[in-house]
Order: C-alpha cells, then structure tokens, then sequence
C-alpha cells in the first residue's frame, strides 16, 4: 500500500512539474508577442506626426 500511495505522490509531482514547465512556456511566448507587439505599436506611433506634415 505504501508503493501505491508513493506512486501516486510521483505521478502527481510529475504532472504539477509538466504544468508549470508547459504555463512557463505560455507565458515566455506571451511576453515574446507582447514585446513584438509593442515595439509595432511604437512604429504606428512614429509614423503618424510624419503622416499629418
């Protein structure tokens, strides 16, 4: 019974470790878009005075 509980315990550490390695990853890609995101936004930005001369 002590092996099965054990087990359990492992699988249960080796889940809860795959979730967070998988929500790190989300969160490194979207902080990757977010950053390209920004920086396009930032271009629009700069662009637009120059539209309106």
């Amino acid at each position: 019974m002590g092996t099965r509980s054990g087990d359990q315990q492992k699988k249960q550490r080796q889940k809860e470790f795959r979730e967070r390695k998988e929500h790190q990853e989300l969160l490194k890609a979207e902080a990757k878009k977010a950053k390209r995101n920004s920086s396009k936004a930032e271009e629009v930005i700069d662009r637009k005075p120059h539209e309106q001369d």
